[in-house]
């Protein structure tokens, strides 16, 4: 634990020696004499109220629509190849769904049953369930990612940060365009959009996307064939009803269908496949996952004098299935099939606005602030089994669960920032959350007659052959009769306090205090009653201290964060390596503290050269009995060091532009298990993204080549180590990936 300390107090020792020297000096001193290069200024919404980036007292990275296209983000998950210490990974190897971690907080599972650390937003809406917040960016106008806690604000599992993707609206003049694009493993993509005015005051946006993906980059050792193809396609369609200055009205239906085929990970204990990570051993052909989701929303937005009224109104209805395979394994193997259904309902009522005058007979400087309402309402209908296969299947028995999980939240905040003068600047907030949620459970033994490896997405649930037989099946009255809540009441207050420091119009320092949670649940993915246990919320408290600055003439923005995150009851999922089960627990309290970095430099119109840093040290700090084990681990998915160096460059040339991005991305070995095991270490490695476009100075076409993981870094992002068991599932990171676009706009 004095390493530990001693750590700390040397990053924040350098972050505090960075932020004096540097605010010491004056601006002018440093300002360039010249008309090119330059920084345009970026407005979030982060604090649900329209502010410059700089100006935001949060640990804050954004993309704007341009860079998203230049640095070839195509999904969330690509982001955190531009993040320092944020890290997404594939669940299960399925790419619909991520988990997202944010300074080594963050939750693997993608059951209902428990929730992210992380959230994510669509245009406001909460995206509840991870297993379909990996979303396309094919027509955003920003994506916001800020870190540290953020419950305030956008409230609970909010404890890591949270992910802000914010569309493009419908507009006043007609154009669109068509993108149509080929790339690594036969992959065929075609994206387009056509902007409408349909009068003077609506106007229709839709866009759409097809993607097929027809080879898969695992090689099959067993069926002598490759594995993950996919299918996918989509459409966004918006209509922006704006009769006045004064009022809008947007309304958006998304439709999008995902399926996968293909996800199996590899036995890094096989004898066929050494360490290559893209080879498998499986049997079954069916491997298959499909996401299809509708999501309806209507936000109304009335600007009145000195305030902003926003009201969102949002219903999600989700559909997902797999089949995990695992019978590549040593006996015993098994499979988990898994459908479920959700539906969540939302509003919110929001307020923002400012005022730069007395009140109530006090001078204020400037005062701007935000309040409002939300209700949540989550249903989630999920049936999930665990099928042992032996013998190639000849002998199997899957156990069934079928659990219903209710959600309903509702909250008020406030959050309000006082200029107290010129230079300082006081921001208080708060927000109170009932948080509700009900639980029913029943399980079952299948012996239909019927195998599983001949099912299907239209069979697979058929429950013919389901029984109960004493011992083996349990529901709701099991759980409670062993002391397992089947309901949570939860009353929490979460607040922030920052205050802001500008000694120049270019320099910002802030210090702030800031709490959240991660609501509670129940570890549903086991066998009986009594694994079946209840997961109290998860809390964080956090202190941070940063600098935003901009120097020469504005070419030039350095901010930098000192983070310090405590942990408490935090929600553990592991494998007990003896039995091959999930193990769930609030049995640990943890520490994460770090540095986070931004530098972008655009000396001329040309040319932009960034980088970014981020430093994680995550330990445990306290753990109850049974858990005595991980006192000596480091959190899982916090890398010592993380960075990213770039630079975008244009360059006119014989009739057009070349359009050129190149990345480099650093990332420290980590463990991607609580256990630390040997198989569970993910290396540390270097990446590179590449990007070149083309674009005609007389012509409304243009043409773009590029490729992520250019030199072809292999790696797994998870491992389920079962140990003893003598087998260990890692899930593949994606290999090299190319691809060459046509754009027409019109």
């Amino acid at each position: 634990m004095r390493g530990c300390e001693m750590t700390k107090s040397i990053q924040f020792s350098a972050v505090a020696v960075v932020v004096i020297c540097l605010s010491s000096f004056s601006f002018q001193s440093y300002a360039q004499d010249t008309d090119t290069g330059g920084l345009e200024e970026i407005v979030v919404t982060a604090q649900k109220r329209s502010e410059s980036m700089q100006d935001v007292p949060i640990s804050i990275q954004v993309f704007s629509a341009d860079e998203i296209e230049r640095l070839n983000i195509r999904n969330t998950i690509d982001l955190v190849r531009h993040v320092p210490n944020m890290i997404g990974i594939n669940n299960v190897g399925l790419p619909q769904a991520a988990s997202y971690f944010l300074r080594g907080v963050g939750q693997d599972e993608s059951i209902s049953s428990l929730d992210p650390a992380v959230g994510t937003f669509v245009d406001g809406v909460y995206i509840s369930r991870q297993i379909a917040n990996n979303a396309r960016l094919y027509d955003v106008d920003s994506v916001e990612v800020l870190r540290g806690p953020q419950g305030t604000l956008y409230g609970r599992n909010t404890s890591g940060g949270a992910i802000r993707i914010i569309t493009q609206k419908p507009h006043d003049h007609n154009e669109g365009f068509i993108d149509l694009a080929y790339g690594a493993y036969d992959t065929k993509e075609v994206t387009g959009k056509a902007n409408l005015v349909i009068s003077d005051n609506i106007f229709l946006k839709v866009t759409a996307f097809y993607l097929d993906q027809s080879d898969g980059f695992l090689q099959n050792v067993t069926l002598n064939r490759d594995q993950w193809v996919r299918e996918a396609a989509g459409a966004r369609v918006q209509l922006l009803y704006s009769p006045s200055d004064q009022f809008e009205a947007l309304f958006t239906y998304e439709h999008s269908d995902d399926d996968t085929g293909g996800i199996v990970g590899s036995n890094a204990l096989s004898a066929c496949c050494g360490d290559d990570v893209y080879k498998v051993e499986s049997g079954l052909v069916n491997t298959w996952a499909g996401t299809n989701l509708d999501a309806y929303s209507l936000r109304a937005t009335w600007d009145l004098d000195n305030m902003q009224v926003d009201l969102i109104v949002a219903k999600r209805d989700l559909n997902h299935n797999f089949m995990n395979d695992y019978s590549d394994q040593v006996i015993p193997a098994y499979i988990i099939p898994n459908d479920s259904y959700h539906v969540q309902e939302s509003v919110e009522l929001n307020f923002s606005g400012e005022r730069n005058e007395s009140i109530l007979g006090l001078y204020i400087a400037g005062l701007r602030w935000a309040a409002g309402a939300s209700y949540y309402d989550d249903d989630n209908d999920v049936t999930f089994g665990d099928g042992l296969c032996l013998f190639g299947c000849a002998v199997e028995a899957t156990f069934w669960r079928d659990m219903t999980n209710v959600t309903k939240t509702r909250a008020v905040y406030a959050d309000v920032a006082f200029d107290i003068n010129d230079q300082w600047t006081l921001t208080v907030g708060g927000r109170h959350t009932d948080d509700s949620r009900v639980m029913t459970v029943e399980q079952y033994l299948d012996v239909n007659p019927l195998k599983i490896r001949d099912r299907n997405q239209g069979n697979f649930l058929d429950r013919s052959g389901y029984i109960q037989i004493p011992g083996v099946t349990f529901g709701t009255a099991d759980v409670v009769a062993l002391g397992t809540p089947d309901r949570f009441d939860i009353s929490e207050f979460t607040s922030r306090v920052v205050i802001e420091y500008n000694p120049s119009d270019s320099i910002m320092l802030y210090a702030s205090v800031a709490d959240s949670f991660k609501g509670g649940g129940w570890a549903a993915r086991v066998t009986s009653a009594a694994g079946f246990k209840a997961l109290t919320p998860e809390y964080v408290d956090s202190v941070e201290f940063g600098m935003k600055s901009q120097w020469l003439n504005d070419t030039l923005r350095f901010n930098i964060t000192y983070f310090d995150s405590d942990y408490k009851d935090l929600q553990v999922t592991a494998l007990d390596q003896e039995t091959g089960a999930f193990v769930y627990s609030n049995k640990a309290d943890a520490s994460v503290d770090g540095i986070e970095a931004e530098f972008v430099y655009a000396p001329r119109d040309n040319l932009t050269v960034f980088a970014n840093l981020g430093t994680l040290n995550g330990n445990y700090t306290d753990v109850r009995p049974g858990a005595e084990g991980l006192m000596t681990k480091e959190l899982k998915r916090t890398p010592d060091l993380s960075y990213r160096l770039g630079v975008l460059y244009d360059q006119d040339v014989a009739n057009g532009e070349v359009n050129l991005s190149v990345v480099l991305n650093h990332e420290d070995e980590y463990f991607t298990n609580q256990n630390n095991t040997f198989y569970g270490t993910r290396p540390s490695a270097d990446t590179w993204d590449l990007n070149v476009t083309y674009r005609p100075s007389d012509a409304s076409w243009r043409l773009t080549a590029g490729c992520t993981n250019c030199a072809d870094e292999k790696r797994w992002n998870s491992t389920l180590d079962f140990g003893t068991l003598g087998f260990a599932t890692q899930f593949q990171d994606l290999p090299r990936l190319w691809r060459v676009s046509f754009r027409y706009d019109y």
